[in-house]
């Protein structure tokens, strides 16, 4: 048997060894960020400069020329049990300036682990998203006095969701979003999707700069845009077509979309929102960016789509709570509760 000399030596040892590892992790990341960045950095500014050059920016202004105004988000999260997985959805809207909170009926699904992980994340986005189109359509059927509506999703669709889910779960997310741009045109209502952290590449392919960057739209507009400034308008769709990329879902919408970037912050590290207008909306551009640009007080995030995701928001926690009064609810019908056991690796944030 070891002395407690002996013991704590060994302890030491092992402090040592993972002390060690940390300062290698650390010391390769450090090295491979400031060596990527102090080598891509001529590039990233001599294609901003060309930006630049080659678009018309326009300025926007803090105006808000919209007073009834609702932001709509979802909200999604899984529950990994060692038998199967659960996945729960919503979406609210929040309208201004009355703070009103409007929602449907959450959803809930389960899969075995026969289906595939990647699968599963698949259909639990798809009708994620679809239910954000379904609430924002049912509140502007109960208001129709809405002026503006602000959807925190796109409504340029990439073909990515050709892969998400089952074929009836994409029918479902294109009928959605169908319905809810055709009840806006009917209602008068100026619609536009937000995209917070926009990754599409649309604006270098309409630019014809695709071949000379792997980089996204938005990195680079953070370095040629100036804070208050957006884009001009450009059609997705046309883009992918010059450079040659499916179109399904976008060519399957009712009304064309089109798209613009604003830098609504002067915070160098939040990158650009991109912008997405059908056309019969775009007769409000300017009013939209505005306002987008006036009411965007946290994070460059426009304040109805804020309120919004205060409002779904699932988090780990909340779902670590409802595992718990899960555990108690079992036992107390059942008096066993293996058939509750986590998927392993999930205990200690499941309150297990």
């Amino acid at each position: 048997m070891l002395s407690v000399e002996e013991r704590a030596s060994d302890a030491f040892e092992v402090f040592k060894q993972s002390y060690s590892l940390s300062l290698s992790i650390r010391d390769l990341l450090l090295s491979e960020i400031s060596r990527d960045v102090a080598s891509e950095q001529p590039t990233v500014k001599t294609l901003a400069a060309r930006i630049r050059q080659e678009m018309c920016f326009y300025p926007m202004t803090k105006h808000e020329s919209y007073k009834l105004v609702v932001g709509v988000d979802a909200g999604s999260q899984i529950l990994p049990l060692a038998s199967k997985r659960y996945g729960v959805i919503s979406a609210l809207a929040y309208g201004l300036p009355l703070c009103m909170k409007f929602w449907m009926p959450p959803e809930a699904m389960s899969l075995p682990y026969g289906v595939s992980g990647n699968k599963f994340e698949g259909m639990l986005n798809a009708r994620r998203e679809a239910k954000l189109y379904e609430t924002a359509t049912m509140y502007l059927e109960a208001h129709s006095n809405t002026e503006l509506i602000l959807v925190d999703g796109p409504l340029a669709l990439s073909d990515w969701w050709n892969m998400a889910g089952s074929h009836k779960d994409q029918r479902r997310l294109l009928d959605a979003v169908n319905h809810l741009l055709r009840i806006c045109k009917v209602k008068g209502i100026s619609i536009a999707g937000i995209v917070k952290r926009p990754s599409a590449r649309y604006l270098l392919y309409h630019l014809g700069l695709q071949d000379e960057t792997q980089l996204p739209d938005s990195f680079l507009l953070l370095q040629a845009l100036k804070p208050g400034e957006r884009t001009f308008i450009f059609s997705p769709k046309e883009a992918l077509v010059q450079a040659r990329r499916p179109t399904e879902f976008m060519g399957s919408l009712d009304f064309p979309i089109y798209s613009f970037y604003g830098r609504m912050t002067r915070e160098w590290s939040i990158p650009p929102i991109r912008v997405d207008l059908p056309d019969y909306s775009l007769g409000a551009l300017d009013d939209v960016a505005d306002y987008c640009y006036g009411s965007s007080l946290s994070h460059g995030i426009p304040l109805p789509i804020v309120k919004a995701d205060e409002e779904v928001k699932i988090s780990r926690r909340f779902m670590a709570d409802v595992y718990s009064e899960a555990l108690s609810k079992v036992r107390r019908r059942t008096g066993e509760v293996r058939g509750l056991a986590p998927y392993w690796g999930e205990g200690k944030w499941m309150g297990v």
